[in-house]
C-alpha cells in the first residue's frame, strides 16, 4: 500500500511539476509575442538558446548606451546654470542640512523633498554646487534603464537603444541643473516602466510601486499630479478593456460614475488654465486631455458588465495605486506632524505655487498654426509604416542623407533650425490623437492577450497629462522636462501600428532627431536663451565647482562680501539667493528669493544688518524691491559700491 502511494505522490508530482512548467513557459511566450521576439522557429534545445541569446543582445545594447551616454553627459553635467535656479535650490537644501524644515523654518519654492535628497547629497559630496549637479545626474543614469524597458515593449533592442538615446538628446543633458522638473520626468518614466509589468504579470505590488513613483514626484514638486492624473485615466481605460461588448446588463450607474469623473477632471483643467487660456493652450493642454476622455467616454457606452463588479474591479486597481502614492508622503509628513506644523506645510505649498505660478507666466506656448511643421514627420513616419516602395535600403540610405543634411543646416540656418524645433513642440497633441486612433483601429480581438491596447494609452495618456509642466512658462527648456514621454508614446504607436516590415526610414528619421539633439540642441544651451552664452570657467570658491559665465565677478564679489558683514549677516534682494550660498552668509529674513516688503523693511531696520546686496537684473519678475523699500536702503545704508548687476550697499 504505501509503495502504491509513494507511486501516486511521484506521479502527482511529475504531472504539477509539468503542469508548472507548461504554465511559465506559456506566460513567457506571451511576454515574447507581445515584445515581437521572432521565436518562431523554437524546437528542441533551441528556445533556451534564442532566450539566452535575446538576453545577452538586450544587456549588450543596454549598457553599450549605458556607458556612451555617461561618458557623454558625465562631463558636461557642470556646465552652465541660471543662478536664480542653482542658488534656490542650493539654499534650500543648506536650510534643510542645516537642520531647517521647509516651509515650517523657511520659504520652500517647491514641496521640500527635493530639498532633503540635496541636503543628502550635501552631507555625502560636500556642501557646494557640483554636488547638486551629481545627485540629478545619478538619477538620470538610473532613468536609462526604464526608458530601455519601456521602449523594449515594443521594438527590437538596437531600435530600443536608438529611441532612448533620442530621448536622452532632447532632455537631461540640454540643463544639467538639478531641478524638481527632471526629477518629476524620471519617476513619471519609472511609474510607466512599473504600469507596463502590471500589464504583463499583473501583479498588484506593481501597481503600487508605480504609485510610490507618483508621490515622491509630487514630494518633489506638486506638479507630480500630473502623472497621477495620467494613471488613473490609464486605469479607467484598463477597466473598461476587460469588460465585454455587447448591449446586455448595461452598467448604466458605473457609466454615470466614470462619465462625471471624467467632466469633473476636463472641468478642472480648464478651471487651472482658465485665466490664460488661447487657442494655443487649448491644442497644447487641453485637445490631448479631451481626445482621452473622448476615447473612454466612447468606449463606455458599448460595453457591458455588473455595476457592482466594475466598480469592485476598478477600486481594487485605484486603491492600490493611491496607497503607494499616500505611502511616502505620508512619511514626507511625519516631521511636520510631530512638530505641529502640517498647517504651515500645506499653507506654505499653497502659497509657493500660486506665487511661482504669478513669476512664470511670461511665455505661452508655440501658435497653433506652427503644427504645420509636423507634417513632414508624419508623412515620412507614415511612407515608412504603409508604403511598400519605401521599405528598401536606397529609400532608407537617401532618407539618412536628407537627415544628415538637414541637422548640419540647422545649425547654419534658421529657418531649418525652427522647422525641426516646432516639429517637437507641436507634436504630442498630434501623438495623442494618432494614439488614440491606433487604439481604435486595433480590436480587442485582435489584440493578443488584450494588452496593446491599454499599453498605448497608458503612454499618450502620461505624455498628454505630464506636457502640462509647461504651464504657464513654455520656455524652450519646458519642452525637454516631457518630451520623452511623447517619444516613448510614438514608437508604441509606429511599432505597433506600421504594415510594412522594413525600418530603414524609421531609423533614419530618428537618426534626423537624435543627430539634431546632439549636434544643434546640446550647443544652444536652452536654458540660456535669454542671452547670447559666452566663455564658462569653473567658478573657483569652496561652494561652487560649476562652470559660469563670469566667474571672477563672484571669485571677488564672494570674498568683500564675507568682509563686510561681521557678524555673518546679510540681505540679498531682487532674487539672488546664489549669494547666501556662495558666501555663507545668513538670511535674515524667511525667503531667500522675494520676501515681503514689511519683511525686508523690518530687516532693513534692525541693527544686525550691515550688508545689503541688490540683484539690478532679476531673473524673476516678483523679484523687483518696492520704490519705499529702495529709498529707505539708500537712506539706511550710506556706502554702496556696484559690482556687474549687483549693487552693495553697507554701513559700519
Amino acid at each position: 500500500m504505501t509503495g502504491k502511494s509513494e507511486e501516486f505522490s511521484r506521479k502527482s508530482s511529475v504531472q504539477i511539476t509539468g503542469t508548472t512548467v507548461r504554465s511559465e513557459l506559456k506566460a513567457e511566450l506571451r511576454v515574447r509575442e507581445l515584445e515581437k521576439d521572432d521565436l518562431s522557429q523554437i524546437d528542441g534545445n533551441t528556445p533556451v538558446l534564442t532566450v539566452r541569446h535575446e538576453w545577452l543582445v538586450r544587456w549588450s545594447v543596454l549598457a553599450a548606451v549605458m556607458l556612451l551616454v555617461g561618458l557623454y553627459v558625465g562631463p558636461r553635467i557642470g556646465r552652465g546654470w541660471v543662478p536664480a535656479d542653482d542658488g534656490t535650490l542650493a539654499q534650500s537644501a543648506l536650510r534643510v542640512f542645516q537642520g531647517q524644515l521647509p516651509h515650517r523654518d523657511f520659504v520652500e519654492v517647491y514641496t521640500g523633498g527635493l530639498s532633503m535628497i540635496h541636503a543628502l547629497g550635501f552631507r555625502v559630496l560636500g556642501v557646494n554646487l557640483i554636488s547638486l549637479r551629481i545627485c540629478v545626474f545619478l538619477f538620470f543614469l538610473a532613468w536609462l534603464p526604464a526608458v530601455y524597458y519601456i521602449a523594449l515593449r515594443f521594438t527590437s533592442p538596437l531600435g530600443a537603444g536608438l529611441t532612448t538615446l533620442v530621448a536622452v538628446s532632447w532632455s537631461f543633458p540640454n540643463y544639467p541643473a538639478a531641478m524638481p522638473s527632471w526629477y518629476n520626468l524620471f519617476f513619471a518614466t519609472f511609474g510607466a516602466a512599473s504600469l507596463l509589468r502590471f500589464l504583463e504579470v499583473r501583479t498588484r505590488r506593481w501597481l503600487y510601486v508605480a504609485g510610490v513613483c507618483g508621490g515622491l514626484s509630487i514630494i518633489v514638486k506638486v506638479i507630480g499630479a500630473y502623472y497621477v492624473a495620467g494613471v488613473l485615466l490609464f486605469l479607467t481605460f484598463l477597466e473598461q478593456s476587460e469588460v465585454r461588448e455587447g448591449p446586455e446588463k448595461k452598467s448604466w450607474g458605473y457609466g454615470l460614475f466614470s462619465t462625471c469623473s471624467l467632466f469633473l477632471f476636463l472641468s478642472t483643467l480648464i478651471y487651472v488654465l482658465h485665466s490664460r487660456l488661447s487657442s494655443a493652450e487649448v491644442y497644447h493642454f487641453i485637445l490631448p486631455s479631451v481626445v482621452i476622455v473622448g476615447l473612454i467616454l466612447f468606449g463606455e457606452w458599448k460595453v457591458s458588465g455588473e455595476t457592482s463588479e466594475r466598480f469592485r474591479a476598478l477600486l481594487s486597481m485605484v486603491i492600490t495605486f493611491c496607497g503607494g502614492v499616500l505611502s511616502p508622503i505620508v512619511i514626507f509628513l511625519v516631521p511636520y506632524a510631530r512638530s505641529g506644523a502640517l498647517h504651515d506645510f500645506f499653507l506654505g505649498v499653497a502659497s509657493s505655487a500660486v506665487a511661482r505660478a504669478n513669476d512664470l507666466a511670461v511665455l505661452r506656448p508655440a501658435p497653433v498654426q506652427q503644427a504645420m511643421f509636423v507634417l513632414p514627420l508624419a508623412g515620412l513616419l507614415a511612407a515608412g509604416m504603409y508604403w511598400n516602395k519605401f521599405q528598401g535600403k536606397v529609400v532608407g540610405a537617401a532618407v539618412g542623407v536628407g537627415a544628415i543634411a538637414i541637422a548640419y543646416r540647422a545649425t547654419h540656418s534658421n529657418s531649418i533650425l525652427s522647422a525641426v524645433w516646432f516639429s517637437a513642440v507641436m507634436l504630442t497633441p498630434v501623438v495623442v490623437i494618432a494614439g488614440v486612433a491606433a487604439i481604435l483601429a486595433k480590436s480587442k480581438h485582435s489584440d493578443p492577450g488584450n494588452i496593446r491596447r491599454p499599453q498605448i494609452l497608458l503612454l499618450v495618456a502620461l505624455a498628454a497629462t505630464c506636457s502640462l509642466v509647461q504651464y504657464p512658462l513654455a520656455a524652450p527648456i519646458y519642452l525637454c522636462y516631457t518630451l520623452p514621454l511623447t517619444i516613448l508614446a510614438l514608437t508604441a504607436i509606429v511599432t505597433t501600428s506600421k504594415r510594412q516590415p522594413g525600418t530603414y526610414v524609421l531609423t533614419a528619421v530618428a537618426g534626423l532627431y537624435l543627430a539634431f539633439g546632439v549636434v544643434t540642441l546640446l550647443p544652444m544651451q536652452l536654458a540660456e536663451l535669454t542671452h547670447e552664452v559666452g566663455r564658462m570657467d569653473k567658478l573657483a570658491l569652496p561652494r561652487g565647482g560649476v562652470q559660469i559665465e563670469n566667474e571672477h565677478v563672484f571669485e571677488v564679489l564672494v570674498p568683500f562680501l564675507q568682509a563686510h558683514s561681521p557678524n555673518g549677516l546679510m540681505y540679498a534682494g531682487n532674487d539672488c539667493p546664489e549669494l547666501y550660498f556662495l558666501s555663507g552668509l545668513k538670511n535674515v529674513t524667511r525667503d531667500d528669493t522675494a520676501p515681503s516688503a514689511t519683511e525686508v523693511l523690518r530687516a532693513l531696520q534692525s541693527s544686525d544688518v550691515k550688508l545689503v546686496v541688490i540683484n539690478e537684473a532679476p531673473f524673476f519678475p516678483s523679484g523687483q524691491m518696492k520704490p519705499e523699500v529702495r529709498a529707505e536702503l539708500e537712506r539706511t545704508f550710506p556706502h554702496h559700491v556696484p559690482a556687474w548687476i549687483f549693487q552693495v550697499f553697507w554701513r559700519e
